[in-house]
């Protein structure tokens, strides 16, 4: 059990904890959603009440400011157009009526009415003004028709009853009252309308009552009519107004003339219910608004209201204002306020009893859901903590918790105690970071960590855990030694893969070239079949062995490519060029077919693009006896910057089972044939062809069955840098006369026609033997010798195998090679240009080849270089061998033995190239060319080397090689590489064919001379090594004479050599060694008569 070393405090149980929390928990839940509950209802409802009241208060002071902006506009409109309105009354005539209605002791009292549809008036006039001047009653009937008729007017649209128009002396009793004075109608059952104000009142008002000026600059003053509440409340508006003499009384020149109008409040209410609701207050304006215009509002449709709403003692005070500056105030008491709402304060109680009920329902759901829960959780919580009590005690792991206060140990199990030991351990790795693995070793144990921080019984701890991993750490050290002894392997196996390439090839040189120069002297017809036998053997090894190099390239991951320019096209044809005899000389039909929408040039690796297109048509060669075999090129699509370009190589051989395709593309996997037998080859070329192809991110894939062939599909996605419509030669080609093509396989005519027409020609296949009337153009016959012969009339252009690459006029026909489209475009303009001659000589015969006399000449086409050459050679044998094979190149040739001897013989003035061996004694061939190029000397220099890795080529290209040519090298290679890197220094010389080869009977002279006399140099040499016990120097002689007896067939004692060569250099000069060198020199000399 795990034991606590600290005190212990005492903690509250879960279950007591749950209790509480539920308490707090309801307590709050319910107090919160009566709160929310609460103050939404309050803000609901009072939002509501108060919207209800702002609204009954703007409806009513929109009709107020209705009529107020009504009888301003009256007002304005009368005294300014008072003159023309008055004199037109005038010129209409007398009144309709008028009559005395009363009297009385000062005033006499005339209603009239100007027709039967207008407004009645009364007229009030002096007794006194009466007698002295009868016609002032008839005189004022004027003005009060026109009055009468401007009210009548404006009446219309307010329809407003009681609203009167007074027009009264200020100064005399004189007056007119639109429609009546309140005085003097005291029968009103003949009349409709109410006179609720006189205009001695009226004059009574303006006289004691301060005016208020309105917002378009009338005067008004409020009124209290007789009765009770604000529905007796009245306005009066007036200005001054000015009438001539001609209307009014002239004996009063002291007269006071007021223009006023009366409303009173209720008929502004009207009987609306609203009005019941809110309670108006005043009635102003507003100073800080003006009017919208000049004058007083237009009469017309109702003014836009604001209010605002305000709380005060005894109720809500509503404020209105429209813009012209008209101001009210009302006042809702808060019983009225809260009239219009009684169903709230129940809604609140019922949505108060809900909560309530919910809160019950909550409280159960929280109990059975939560409580309940939390307790049996709480039972389980203090059953599992035993539980994992027992299992850490259990486990096979070291537990321990550090308090971070005093880095005190607060618990930990029995495993603890027995692998930490001393606390002190414990507290250094606790100062890791949270949460950080690492592995330590504590009392020879290894032990994998890790941290973490926690909180224990209320204290902050930091937790740590450690496994045993020693068993992980021991099978870890053997996996990672077994992998060292394969990574060392694997490197022994490409070492010695390589260090067997190297010593393969040199013997291998000697071999091949000693061959191709015994080929250039006299033999008879049995030798020359045997010198094909070492030929064809020797080459079949060569490329046994760059196929075993390539797949230890691959393996090890060693094969790299280059991005160079290519032109997928020529690449093509010179893969058809260089099969074109082995697929002649086994009778096949070997062509080929190239779109004509192939880029110009593209980037990739060309050498291996070459490598897998020689590997499977030289498979297809190899394995069809008869038929065909075709390559076709076509774009398959396009890629990211590029184009994704497909070469089909396809045959009629006997076609690979589909049993077999699937291991096909395994490393030495070879196909079985029809009788069982395994077909002759390594099984390594598909498989390096399937590497390479991934390695460039393309695919290779078959299609085959037995009896069917077999068609290789290489698929290779490539970045196009030009892609251009190209001409497929150099030479351009007219529209006429028109060219006919005849081919075996109308595939091949159809393309060679697709390459002309591009060119510019009009160029048309002939099939079968659909031949045209007329047989004029360019006939081009592709392999003519398996069509059958027409007679044609123009020119005709034999396109065979054998063919030159530039053409040629034979008597009637040119002739070039059918594996290059520019060269059959350039055959077709050299045809339209030119016409055969009678002078032109005949095509030289074949030479005589089945003589013992005649002379076997495989390279006789290759021409002089006439280089001055300085070789660096150590081997002797290999020296002689460079020696005869430049001097049949028509070179001139200078031997050094090392690097030393080289570099002090070097003079640009004296030679034109330089060919080293990258491996000699005192300097080798990197040391040489590096202190050659640091010099300035830009010849051309030339690395010669038996290793055939890609490292070692990386490293001569930056020492500064111009070209790197690997053993064993035949005069072709080496021909190719002179004319490579000295291009123009040979341009500027005599080029002819090469001299006469020498006799073989003196090259073997020469040969065992030079055999002789390294051998007799290098034991010396080895003999003074042991006497002095050099290591190295024994290295390099063994070296030396390894190549030399390898040269010369001593095969068992150039291996032996090879065996001492690697003993020494990695054990040093023992006893044991040195007397197996000692009895391989006594051997070589008991063996040198006979060498």
């Amino acid at each position: 059990m795990i034991r606590a070393t600290s005190r212990h405090s005492r903690i509250a149980s879960i279950g007591d904890l749950a209790r509480v929390s539920l308490r707090m928990q309801v307590l709050f839940i319910v107090t919160l959603i009566l709160a929310i509950i609460m103050l939404a209802l309050c803000y609901w409802m009072i939002s509501s009440l108060i919207n209800v009241a702002s609204t009954d208060a703007r409806q009513h002071f929109q009709k107020l400011a209705y009529n107020l902006h009504g009888q301003e506009s009256f007002l304005a409109r009368a005294i300014k157009n008072e003159a023309t309105r008055l004199s037109l009354t005038l010129a209409q005539g007398g009144p309709a009526s008028f009559e005395l209605i009363d009297s009385d002791a000062s005033t006499y009292t005339y209603e009239g009415q100007s027709g039967s549809l207008a407004m009645p008036y009364i007229i009030k006039v002096s007794r006194n003004d009466s007698a002295t001047g009868g016609d002032y009653s008839r005189r004022l009937q004027t003005v009060a028709a026109g009055l009468s008729n401007l009210y009548g007017s404006y009446r219309s649209p307010w329809q407003q009853p009681g609203m009167q128009v007074f027009l009264l002396d200020l100064n005399s009793p004189l007056s007119i009252s639109v429609p009546c004075s309140e005085d003097s109608m005291t029968d009103d059952v003949h009349r409709w309308w109410r006179c609720p104000l006189s205009a001695n009142r009226v004059r009574e008002l303006i006289y004691t009552q301060t005016a208020k000026v309105s917002p378009s600059g009338l005067r008004w003053i409020n009124v209290n009519l007789p009765g009770s509440g604000q529905d007796r409340i009245g306005y009066i508006i007036y200005s001054a107004i000015e009438l001539p003499d001609a209307l009014w009384a002239p004996e009063t020149p002291k007269r006071n003339l007021v223009l006023a109008t009366f409303f009173e409040m209720r008929d502004v209410y009207n009987g609306d219910a609203a009005y019941g609701r809110t309670y108006f207050q005043y009635l102003g304006t507003t100073p800080g608004l003006a009017p919208a215009s000049d004058g007083p509002h237009e009469h017309g449709a109702l003014e836009e209201v604001d209010s605002n709403v305000r709380f005060g003692r005894e109720g809500v005070l509503i404020d209105t204002w429209c813009q012209d500056g008209w101001a009210a105030g009302y006042l809702v008491p808060y019983d009225r306020f809260f009239e219009a709402a009684r169903w709230q304060p129940l809604s609140f109680v019922g949505l108060l009893l809900l909560c309530v009920v919910g809160s019950i329902v909550l409280y159960r759901r929280h109990r059975n859901l939560v409580v309940r829960p939390a307790q049996a959780s709480h039972e389980r919580v203090v059953e599992s903590e035993s539980f994992n009590r027992a299992v850490i005690d259990a486990a096979r792991v070291a537990v321990c918790a550090l308090r971070i206060s005093d880095q005190q140990v607060v618990a930990k199990n029995q495993l603890a105690e027995q692998w930490l030991g001393d606390v002190e351990i414990v507290r250094q790795l606790a100062l890791a970071p949270d949460g950080a693995v690492s592995d330590v070793e504590i009392n020879g144990r290894h032990l994998s960590f890790i941290a973490s921080r926690l909180t224990y019984r209320g204290e902050e701890v930091i937790l740590a855990t450690f496994s045993d991993i020693s068993d992980h750490k021991r099978v870890q050290a053997a996996l990672a030694q077994a992998k060292r002894a394969a990574d060392d392997a694997n490197a022994g196996k490409t070492v010695f893969l390589a260090t067997m390439s190297h010593e393969i090839r040199t013997p291998l040189y000697g071999t091949l070239g000693t061959v191709e120069l015994l080929g250039l002297t006299p033999l008879t017809n049995l030798q020359r079949g045997y010198l094909r036998t070492i030929q064809t053997s020797s080459a079949g090894l060569l490329n046994v062995i760059n196929d075993i190099l390539d797949v230890s390239k691959i393996e090890s991951r060693q094969m790299t490519l280059k991005d160079q320019r290519l032109d997928p096209a020529a690449l093509t044809e010179e893969v058809m060029q260089a099969y074109a005899a082995t697929a002649d000389a086994k009778g096949l039909q070997f062509f080929a077919t190239i779109a004509t929408d192939i880029p110009v040039y593209a980037h990739g690796d060309a050498l291996r693009i070459k490598q897998v297109l020689n590997n499977l048509v030289s498979n297809a060669i190899k394995f069809t006896e008869a038929g065909w075999v075709r390559i076709d090129l076509v774009r398959a699509g396009e890629a990211d910057g590029g184009a994704v370009l497909e070469w089909r190589i396809a045959d009629t051989g006997l076609g690979i089972p589909a049993s077999q395709q699937q291991m096909l593309f395994q490393p030495f996997y070879q196909a079985h044939g029809s009788s069982g037998h395994a077909m002759p080859g390594t099984g390594l070329g598909l498989y390096i062809c399937h590497s390479l192809c991934e390695l460039m991110q393309g695919s290779i894939t078959l299609d085959s069955s037995p009896g069917r062939g077999s068609t290789f599909i290489f698929q290779l996605p490539l970045r196009v840098t030009a892609d251009a419509a190209r001409l497929a030669g150099g030479g351009e080609i007219a529209p006429t006369p028109a060219v006919w093509v005849r081919a075996p396989v109308a595939d091949v005519a159809q393309d060679t026609c697709a390459w002309l027409v591009l060119a510019g020609a009009s160029a048309r296949p002939i099939h079968g033997s659909s031949v045209p009337a007329k047989r004029d153009g360019i006939l081009v016959e592709l392999l003519p010798e398996r069509l059958p012969p027409i007679e044609w009339n123009g020119p005709r252009v034999s396109c065979i195998p054998d063919g030159p690459d530039k053409p040629q006029w034979s008597l009637s026909e040119i002739h070039v090679t059918s594996h290059l489209r520019h060269s059959i475009v350039e055959a077709v303009a050299l045809a339209q240009r030119e016409r055969p001659s009678a002078e032109l000589p005949a095509t030289e015969a074949d030479g005589d080849d089945g003589h013992g006399g005649s002379e076997y000449r495989p390279d006789a086409g290759l021409r002089r270089l006439g280089l001055r050459v300085l070789v660096a050679e150590d081997n002797p044998v290999n020296r002689n061998l460079l020696v005869r094979q430049l001097e049949e190149l028509g070179c001139e040739v200078t031997l050094c033995a090392d690097g030393v001897e080289t570099l002090a013989r070097w003079s640009a003035d004296e030679f034109d190239v330089l060919i080293t061996d990258m491996n000699m004694p005192l300097m080798n061939g990197y040391e040489l060319v590096r202190t050659l190029r640091a010099r300035s000397t830009n010849a051309p220099i030339i690395g010669l080397t038996a290793d055939a890795l890609q490292t070692q080529r990386d490293a001569g290209f930056a020492a500064g090689l111009n070209a790197w040519v690997v053993k064993p090298v035949d005069l072709r290679t080496l021909h190719d590489a002179l004319s490579t890197a000295c291009a123009r220094i040979i341009g500027s010389k005599f080029a002819g064919p090469p001299p006469p080869t020498k006799p073989k009977e003196l090259f073997d002279s020469h040969l065992r001379a030079a055999f002789n006399t390294t051998m007799r140099e290098d034991m010396a040499s080895m003999r003074a090594a042991l006497a002095a016990r050099d290591a190295p120097a024994a290295v390099a002689t063994l070296h030396r004479m390894r190549g030399s007896l390898a040269v010369m067939n001593a095969e068992d004692i150039a291996r032996f050599c090879g065996v001492l060569e690697q003993k020494i250099a990695e054990e040093g000069m023992t006893a044991m060694l040195e007397n197996a060198v000692k009895s391989t020199l006594a051997q070589l000399t008991e063996r040198f008569t006979e060498l």
